[in-house]
């Protein structure tokens, strides 16, 4: 038996075969030794990150936009709260099938489409971040989707802070909007603190003063259960509300302005002559900023680009158009700066003016007989300025027109400003290769011809008649209060002091004053107890042979603009407002009520006793 036992020891075969599963046994425990020093040691954070975002989810709070508020203290801007559905892509478990059932309860931001490919490309990218598609739910769809829950993994509902305009389209192009920034505003910004599913500013003051308004997030970590359903809080870091905006913007006025235009395309501006403070900045048609801050449908976007009126022009700031008989008044004082003609010079206007073969007519069929400066300004007789225009010749009215600001970057604190044209003969020469010819003179004489401005740029010029050539910065922002309670105050800017003969500004404001007082062609803009200086301006849009007929009996778009340019007291200017309406015919009956509208409400809303100086 013994000899058995020690012949089986010594087989080689058998002693080979224990070698064997000895040397497998320790090459086994030593991969085992590496992969458990590779997953505990080498993948260390990899795999412990893993294992918190099964349990732990991070959810950012997004940060309060800060207030813009009006002159008055009111908010025109400012943050509500928001029931939102977010969705976080890793828990979700049949996205196709969720969504379908949540779009018989909500409404999505954007098309099912998009929401799908949104949550799709975060599914690659980060899927632990939570991405919003419905805002604003209703107490009824909260309910619905609380009673859905177990069906509906990876959609939670959250309170979030929302952008809102209690005032609606009446501030939108001067605020703007915001809405969730992009992946090249993403790539091209330079703020760290910007991440994705943030609010910025598109346009408007929101985009210029994004970096005010902006806050710092907050974040809370949370435990999940297995559908990614939030069960206890782990951590809260609070988020930061963003600074807040002091503005010169007047919602009454706003309002104002507003309403007078009623569903007519146009702008008015009103602004303080003495120190460029901004009362009031509407363009029409506008649009509702808060369809943006709750996440506009492409199929919104497109009607409101397709708009033929363009509801996304900001028409104050990049609306140019033909002046029309708005600026005579600078022609007037051009001619009495160069000594070109006096106030007594008279002129005849038998209805038409003649030069070579072509023959220039008056707005009045008739003329107006012998017409010295006064009253050529009074009537607008555009006879009177044919010959205004072709003695001075352009280069004399581009100096003075360009030094009031016309045709110029007026610098106002809003992004997207547009430079109107103030021809002259270099002008000609450089764009046009071919010189100046007599009739282009004729015509510039009543804001006609290749002369295009803003409404923007005609109230700066106003304001530089009504302060006798002091021309200020416009500016919207007075204040700002930063996060971290800085505050910067924004005084009046001097761009430039004309050196205008004081008596030859005082002719013209006299001139203005008796437009409006004197049976001139603005008088529906008379105010009782205040004298207001204005002038109207028909600018034609499209040349009609023939017979004279008027602009309201022409199809819609080839209909005169209508404008009207005040500023008031004549004596001592608070307030300058100027009224564009698009192809809305005569400047006297369209132009002029809006402006009388805006100007009843400045005086109406002052403080018992004289208006103050400065238009503060």
């Amino acid at each position: 038996m013994n000899q058995r036992i020690r012949k089986r020891e010594e087989d080689p075969d058998i002693t080979r075969r224990a070698r064997i599963l000895l040397y497998i046994a320790l090459g086994v425990f030593a991969l085992l030794l590496g992969r458990l020093y590779w997953l505990q040691v080498a993948q260390y954070d990899r795999y412990r990150n893993l294992s918190e975002n099964n349990r732990l989810r991070l959810r950012t709070v997004r940060a309060p936009r800060g207030l813009i508020l009006d002159r008055k203290g009111r908010a025109i801007a400012e943050t509500q709260g928001s029931f939102d559905l977010v969705c976080t892509p890793v828990d979700v478990t049949d996205l196709d099938g969720e969504i379908r059932l949540l779009s018989q309860i909500v409404e999505f931001d954007a098309d099912e489409d998009e929401i799908l490919d949104k949550i799709r490309k975060a599914r690659k990218g980060n899927p632990f971040t939570a991405i919003a598609v419905a805002r604003d739910l209703r107490f009824e769809q909260i309910s619905v989707l609380e009673f859905n829950r177990e069906s509906l993994p990876g959609f939670t509902v959250t309170v979030e802070a929302k952008r809102s305009y209690p005032y609606g389209p009446a501030f939108a192009h001067a605020l703007g909007y915001v809405g969730e920034a992009s992946p090249e505003e993403m790539d091209q910004s330079t703020d760290a603190r910007l991440a994705m599913g943030d609010l910025v500013g598109k346009y408007g003051l929101e985009r210029l003063l994004d970096n005010v308004l902006r806050g710092v997030n907050g974040g809370r970590k949370v435990e999940v259960d297995a559908a990614g359903r939030d069960r206890r809080m782990v951590e809260e870091v609070p988020s930061r509300t963003g600074g807040t905006v002091h503005t010169s913007l007047d919602a009454d006025l706003q309002k104002a302005a507003q309403e007078a235009m009623g569903n007519r395309a146009g702008a008015v501006i009103a602004l303080a002559p003495k120190t460029g403070e901004v009362f009031a900045f509407y363009s029409a048609p506008g649009f509702d900023p808060n369809t943006f801050a709750r996440g506009i449908r492409r199929a919104d976007w497109q009607a409101l680009n397709g708009d033929p009126r363009k509801p996304m022009q900001n028409k104050g700031l990049q609306g140019t158009y033909a002046p029309g008989s708005t600026v005579k008044p600078f022609l007037a004082l051009a001619a009495l700066e160069e000594k070109v003609q006096d106030t007594e010079r008279t002129v005849s206007c038998p209805g038409s003016f003649r030069l070579g073969n072509r023959v220039f007519r008056c707005w009045k069929e008739k003329g107006h007989g012998t017409v010295d400066m006064y009253r050529a300004v009074v009537q607008s007789c555009d006879v009177f300025f044919y010959t205004l225009g072709l003695r001075l010749g352009p280069d004399r009215v581009a100096k003075l027109e360009k030094e009031a600001g016309l045709g110029t970057i007026t610098g106002i604190d809003l992004p997207g400003e547009r430079k109107g044209l103030v021809p002259d003969t270099e002008w000609k020469q450089r764009v046009m290769k071919d010189r100046w010819y007599d009739y282009e003179s004729v015509i510039l004489g009543i804001g006609q011809g290749a002369v295009h401005l803003t409404p923007l740029e005609m109230v700066v010029g106003y304001a530089a008649l009504a302060t006798g050539g002091q021309v200020m910065r416009p500016r919207v922002a007075v204040k700002v209060i930063r996060m971290d309670g800085k505050v910067e105050d924004r005084p009046p800017e001097e761009m430039r002091n004309v050196p205008w003969n004081a008596e030859n500004v005082g002719f013209i404001r006299k001139a203005l004053a008796g437009v409006v007082n004197d049976y001139g062609t603005g008088g529906v803009a008379k105010l009782p107890g205040i004298t207001v200086g204005g002038k109207t301006g028909t600018a034609q849009v499209a040349a009609v042979k023939g017979k004279m007929i008027k602009s309201e009996d022409l199809p819609y778009h080839i209909r005169d603009h209508a404008w009207f340019a005040a500023f008031a007291p004549v004596e001592d200017p608070q307030i300058c407002v100027v009224a564009m309406v698009e192809h809305g015919g005569h400047g006297g009956s369209a132009a002029a009520p809006i402006v009388k509208a805006v100007m009843q409400e400045y005086f109406r809303t002052l403080p018992a006793g004289p208006p103050p100086k400065g238009g503060a």
